[in-house]
């Protein structure tokens, strides 16, 4: 598949409008293996024992994967693809690493995810404001200023 897919829904039972949603495949090559390996055992996601934080790393995880609560001052990192005890670990890293007081929630009664407190956004934007690109600060509760 060479171009993105697209679905468009007019009528959703719950949410009013127009429901859009895009995908794009991407290609495996074998340069990721040691990646997979790092992060699959069995063919199952983990996060490894060795696992360092870095402040890009985290900026990374908040682009991609990071969302404001409905209070628009709680970041959640959608880290529901792991298994509660890596969710433990993570949460771990970033307060033992970072000075964070995270929480491992559960969310829409299925998984679990991590909540990094409002109380804790200054901290946060200090530690990732150099690696976050201007089109996703909208995702932060304070406002990263852009250099």
């Amino acid at each position: 598949m060479l171009e993105p897919g697209k679905r468009i829904e007019l009528y959703h039972p719950i949410r009013k409008g127009e429901v859009k949603s895009y995908w794009f495949k991407t290609f495996s090559h074998n340069t990721f293996n040691e990646l997979w390996d790092l992060f699959y055992m069995i063919g199952k996601k983990r996060i490894p024992d060795n696992l360092h934080l870095s402040e890009e790393c985290i900026a990374y995880w908040i682009m991609c994967d990071g969302s404001l609560d409905k209070d628009k001052k709680t970041m959640i990192l959608h880290s529901q693809s792991y298994s509660f005890q890596d969710n433990i670990k993570l949460f771990t890293l970033l307060n033992v690493q970072w000075g964070l007081n995270t929480k491992v929630i559960a969310h829409k009664d299925k998984y679990h995810v991590i909540k990094i407190p409002s109380s804790d956004s200054s901290l946060l934007n200090s530690i990732i404001s150099n690696h976050i690109i201007e089109s996703m600060s909208y995702k932060l509760p304070i406002k990263v200023k852009m250099n």
